[in-house]
């Protein structure tokens, strides 16, 4: 048996310990890794076979969770307290924790579009796109950040979704 039987070439073949990577989201341009949310993963992202093979990769000790719809990244879903990548706004590296305020979040992002308050949890809802991309800054406690979502046609880019929350703002909402 030849030395090159052993390789394998026609298999989707990944590290898992290559998942290990730390994630960076760009909270401006809207990025996973270098994947805008609503595309397909580039190939050269450590988690691309992971997420293609599966639709769903759920990396509880490193506090992500990407998901596909169809061939394109349509959200990640990050718990602040265990996340350990890092973020950019406006090409700078940014540091949020579960100590981040809704002050902070307002002071980077501005106004949001809407803010639900339920039994004293508070979720910032950032659009935009003209509502194609969302973004939710959530505050399980009200004062605390625990999650933080980017979502490709987000929860209220749906007109039963707006309703249920009371939305009463103009859909779909203008850029800043």
């Amino acid at each position: 048996m030849g030395l090159l039987s052993f390789y394998k070439t026609n298999q989707e073949i990944f590290d898992v310990n290559s998942l290990d990577a730390p994630l960076s989201i760009d909270l401006t341009r809207l990025l996973v890794g270098s994947t805008p949310l609503g595309k397909p993963p580039w190939d050269g992202e450590f988690f691309a076979n992971a997420l293609k093979k599966s639709g769903d990769l759920k990396m509880e000790q490193s506090g992500y969770e990407l998901s596909l719809e169809g061939d394109v990244i349509k959200s990640a879903f990050l718990t602040l307290d265990k996340f350990q990548g890092n973020f950019l706004v406006n090409d700078k590296p940014v540091t949020l924790t579960s100590q981040t305020t809704q002050s902070e979040i307002r002071e980077l992002f501005g106004s949001p579009y809407w803010t639900d308050h339920d039994d004293g949890e508070i979720i910032l809802f950032y659009e935009y796109q003209r509502g194609k991309i969302e973004l939710q800054f959530e505050f399980p406690d009200g004062d605390s950040l625990g999650y933080l979502t980017l979502i490709h046609e987000g929860i209220l880019s749906c007109p039963e979704q707006r309703k249920s929350y009371g939305v009463d703002k103009p859909w779909p909402p203008h850029e800043k």
